[in-house]
């Protein structure tokens, strides 16, 4: 009879296990915003930053040991300057030892020059063969090879002593250091950045659709954020002919009017004129921004708080603000920031993105 009473317990203990249920999928908090449908009236303008037109990577042309960087982060340098030192030991025992070779060589070719001399004479006096003689002159043609080979040598070593110190090629201030005292170096490896003194230019990304209208020559005005009220004359100087990894084209606009107040890296607003766009430009937050498939994509979520990559075209990158286009209808909710961090079908929770744009981002234009 006690079986009969444990078995429907044990039954009812095991349809109670059965019944657990899966714990809840996490969700992560996600910063989410809405495509709303007001205007903006900005397009054709474009943030970048000035550089200077000339700028270069230099290195040592030889490798070794840093003993001294001579100059800092901001230096103003003049051409000839030594920009840093590597340890000049090696390079001496070098020079000394091309040095030694070469007046080897020399007694070489003295001696061998003395016995041509002498063999001619001999067989002159028919006391030397002619076989004997063309031994003579082809040790003394040796000898001479020799001796212009190590004079190659002493004058490469030398010129390697001379490397061991960098030195600016033309006048520029210091825009990146990447080399310390007491560093080992190889041979090439860029260890600072100089940008030249002379003309400004103004570096901004457009996308596709304006690249195809900006023409080299055209006017530019730009504008410093520094000084707002103050235009100075630019000229579209380069459009580079194929797009990054983030489908843009990098534009280069040379300043005519370049005075003191325009310092390298400073923010600056270009205007294009015909780069107005016609269709209908969705300004995002820059962090909505990823790459899907070797293309710009944005992550829109759904009813469900799911996400799904939907491809854009970028058409201009302002200041906080990024204009897209794409098939993201008025009241979309994309991811505003952390895209890339996110995968497709991911359940998000969302929070309202309470950011600031100048063009307010996430308005249709």
């Amino acid at each position: 009879m006690r079986a009969i009473f444990i078995t429907p317990l044990l039954l009812l203990a095991l349809s109670a296990c059965s019944r657990h249920t899966q714990p809840p999928e996490p969700l992560q908090p996600a910063l989410v915003y809405t495509v709303t449908a007001t205007g903006n009236g900005q397009a054709g303008v474009y943030s970048g930053a000035v550089h200077a037109r000339r700028e270069a990577d230099l290195g040592f042309r030889v490798g070794g040991k840093v003993t001294a960087r001579l100059v800092d982060l901001g230096s103003t340098v003049k051409p000839g300057q030594i920009l840093g030192r590597l340890d000049p030991q090696d390079a001496r025992f070098a020079t000394t030892a091309a040095r030694a070779q070469l007046a080897g060589a020399e007694s070489e070719v003295a001696n061998a020059a003395s016995e041509l001399a002498r063999a001619q004479k001999l067989v002159e006096q028919k006391f030397l063969s002619q076989a004997a003689l063309d031994t003579r002159i082809n040790a003394d043609k040796t000898a001479r090879a020799k001796l212009a080979a190590m004079r190659a040598q002493l004058n490469i070593s030398t010129n390697q002593s001379r490397y061991t110190a960098l030195t600016a090629d033309a006048a520029g201030v210091v825009t990146a250091v990447n080399f310390e005292a007491g560093q080992v170096v190889s041979a090439g490896q860029p260890v600072l950045r100089v940008a030249y003194a002379g003309d400004r230019e103004v570096r901004v990304r457009v996308g596709e659709a304006q690249a195809r209208q900006l023409k080299v020559g055209a006017p530019a005005p730009v504008q410093l954020w520094s000084a707002p009220g103050k235009t100075y004359t630019g000229v579209i100087r380069e459009v580079a002919p194929a797009a990054d990894e983030n489908r843009t084209y990098l534009v280069k606009v040379t300043l005519k009017d370049a005075d003191d107040a325009v310092k390298l890296g400073m923010s600056a607003s270009t205007l294009f004129a015909g780069t107005a766009n016609s269709a209908s430009s969705i300004a995002l937050p820059p962090g909505a921004l990823f790459q899907h498939r070797q293309q710009p994509a944005v992550w829109v979520v759904n009813a469900r708080h799911r996400l799904s990559a939907v491809p854009v075209e970028v058409v201009q990158y302002r200041s906080n603000a990024i204009l897209v286009r794409g098939a993201l209808p008025t009241g979309s909710q994309v991811i505003a920031a952390g895209a890339h961090m996110l995968l497709a079908g991911q359940k998000i929770q969302p929070v309202p993105y309470d950011g600031v744009s100048p063009v307010g981002a996430g308005s249709r234009l």
